[in-house]
């Protein structure tokens, strides 16, 4: 478990907040969360990351769900910082109290990297140790296969709320055997979407982007589906495709979701840049006003293990991280209207092999 603690001002700052508005958010000093530790044999008032889940409960953005949403974060083209969007929005819904499971469908693994705390120790370790360690590791392959039960991948981090299912190299071998499987477009849905929904209340499915056959499975298992869009012209050629595509999709497996797109590494002083988010936000009524602009903390944020506002509180970039998520999750299908999983797969099961 980590050892960082929260003072009461970079604790508020982490959510945006400041002490002074505990009043306006009908929060009394009485209802957060003891603190007192004990440092060098004085009293220094902090809370610990354990700890931050109930205060983010309290004095965030993120409002608890009614009902448990899975989202895909998905699109046809890499290097777009789906991985770096997918890792920020987990951390900070986990620090809200909202219970979160992060599942890894990339064989690249970098989300898988960035929530483990253990790998920077693996750095020190020889050969032989470090893959008997990566040997060991099971995922959603093992699950398929019954090798391991659900609850046997599940991995925890250092925030209580926040857990994860593992990238392992075994997801090709999984996404090839689901061919000749029942219902293969349902295997995620019914075996690990809907039994994770029992325990957490936001699944995130980070998406490789190339759409094989398990990104076919996350599109019929999310409730929302979250597009990051590079403010580049390849990207912004890609994108009428993955458009294109996803709407036959759509048609073909009688299935609906909320469409969410975000811009990213938006290069605000480039002219090019600004006008394709500019586009983007014009032309799509499901693309957010805010964007993920390519800046000096999100690199760091990302190689310390850490959300931007969790590493740089007050920096722009934690401002604007902070903004796009609240934009995000105001779009999530939070209330009654999000649509019963299980209704939309009887629909479908007619179109399944």
């Amino acid at each position: 478990m980590s050892s960082v603690y929260f003072p009461p001002k970079k604790a508020f700052q982490v959510f945006g907040r400041s002490q002074e508005e505990l009043a306006s958010l009908g929060v009394s000093d009485s209802q957060l969360p003891a603190f007192a530790r004990s440092h060098d044999n004085r009293q220094l008032k902090s809370w610990s990351l354990n700890e931050m889940p109930q205060l983010g409960g309290l004095i965030g953005f993120m409002k608890k769900p009614e009902r448990p949403i899975a989202a895909a974060v998905f699109v046809t083209k890499g290097g777009v910082l789906k991985s770096t969007l997918t890792f920020n929005l987990a951390r900070m819904a986990a620090l809200h109290g909202i219970r979160t499971c992060v599942v890894g469908l990339d064989m690249q693994g970098d989300v898988t990297t960035a929530l483990n705390v253990d790998d920077a120790a693996d750095e020190e370790a020889s050969l032989d140790e470090a893959l008997a360690k990566i040997s060991s590791l099971r995922g959603l392959a093992d699950v398929f296969t019954g090798e391991a039960k659900l609850e046997d991948v599940l991995r925890p981090t250092e925030i209580p709320t926040l857990f994860y299912i593992p990238e392992t190299p075994e997801l090709v071998a999984l996404d090839q055997s689901l061919v000749n499987r029942n219902r293969r477009e349902f295997w995620l849905q019914d075996h690990v979407i809907e039994p994770l929904k029992k325990s957490f209340d936001l699944i995130l499915m980070d998406c490789s982007p190339n759409w094989n056959r398990l990104i076919t499975n996350a599109l019929v298992a999310c409730d929302v589906l979250v597009s990051p869009l590079e403010c580049k012209i390849n990207n912004f050629r890609n994108f009428k495709t993955f458009q294109s595509l996803l709407a036959e999709f759509k048609t073909d497996m009688r299935t609906s979701f909320t469409q969410v797109y975000v811009p990213t590494r938006l290069q605000p002083t480039r002219k090019l840049s600004r006008e394709i988010q500019e586009w983007y936000r014009a032309q799509l009524a499901e693309c957010v006003a805010g964007s993920v602009r390519e800046s000096t903390q999100g690199e760091e944020s990302v190689a310390v293990r850490l959300s931007i506002p969790e590493h740089a509180p007050t920096s722009v970039a934690a401002d604007e991280m902070r903004e796009l998520l609240r934009e995000i999750w105001s779009l999530m299908p939070l209330e009654s209207r999000l649509r019963a999983s299980g209704e939309t797969a009887r629909r479908a099961q007619e179109l399944s092999i």
